[in-house]
């Protein structure tokens, strides 16, 4: 059996919107905690295909389906000793979150194809844009794996709840802008800060970023 030696981390939930920085938060976790000379493993549960999600999760052996051809640890693996993100956590398929809780709950990974299982030790930080609480309810995810999850929850608001949080993020980011692309350096006049302070911002702090991104260029 593999062991990391690394102290564990209880498992966290962070729900928000699109854009409001979870990716962000996850890694600045991971970096200031006990397994941050570890391995921080990104994965976005909606960017990979469902047939290809399990193989992705857990490796596969050589033979273990018709192109593969050599053997692949998986996301899980790679992540020993440090800490896997599960990125838009609510959209994984049901028979996924099965196997994903007996992962958690063992400690330990079979890889397709295997007769064997290898244990795993890695924190886990998962996040979504929808109310995990609320599917559970209505049977979309599953109760025993949202309570695996969320051992510790951080809710991040919108940014139009955040109010003069706009204008400091908007300062940072011209401030950027210029640095990156070497101009000279500008400043909000009022007339943009009163603007910025009335947009809804349905991007967050993603769109904030493009938006003043474009305005210094």
């Amino acid at each position: 059996p593999r062991q990391s030696g690394v102290r564990r981390l209880a498992p966290v939930l962070l729900q928000g919107e699109t854009g409001t920085g979870k990716g962000l938060i996850a890694r600045l976790i991971h970096r200031t905690g006990p397994r941050r000379d570890g391995p921080f493993i990104d994965v976005n549960c909606a960017a990979i295909p469902e047939n290809l999600l399990e193989a992705e999760m857990f490796g596969f052996e050589r033979g273990a389906f018709t192109d593969a051809r050599q053997a692949k640890p998986g996301l899980f693996q790679v992540a020993h000793g440090g800490t896997i993100f599960l990125d838009e956590v609510g959209l994984l398929p049901e028979a996924l979150q099965a196997k994903i809780l007996k992962v958690i709950e063992e400690r330990a990974v079979r890889r397709l194809g295997s007769t064997r299982s290898e244990q795993v030790d890695v924190g886990i930080i998962a996040a979504t844009n929808e109310d995990l609480a609320l599917a559970t309810r209505v049977r979309r995810f599953r109760e025993d794996l949202y309570h695996r999850l969320a051992v510790v929850t951080l809710a991040l608001p919108p940014l139009r709840e955040r109010g003069q949080d706009v204008l400091l993020l908007a300062e940072h980011f011209l401030e950027r802008a210029c640095a990156d692309y070497g101009l000279s350096q500008r400043a909000l006049t009022p007339d943009a800060q009163a603007a910025l302070l009335a947009y809804p911002w349905p991007g967050n702090i993603r769109e904030l970023s493009n938006v003043i991104e474009r305005v210094a260029l």
